[in-house]
């Protein structure tokens, strides 16, 4: 049986781009970078947090 591993889906308005982000190890936090210029993503996970899986970043 396949698992299917969390990501969000993170729009890079810098480059224009789309890409999904990861949890890190410890599990708090959905992080990654732009593809192209490597500007960074995060994302916190916690109580009371949002339900939406898709975000933009600026």
């Amino acid at each position: 049986m396949e698992t299917k591993r969390p990501f969000l889906g993170i729009y890079f308005e810098c480059c224009r781009v789309y890409a999904r982000i990861y949890p890190n190890k410890e599990g708090t936090h959905y992080v990654g970078r732009c593809p192209r210029c490597l500007k960074p993503a995060r994302f916190q996970i916690g109580e009371g947090g949002s339900d939406q899986r898709i975000w933009r970043v600026r």
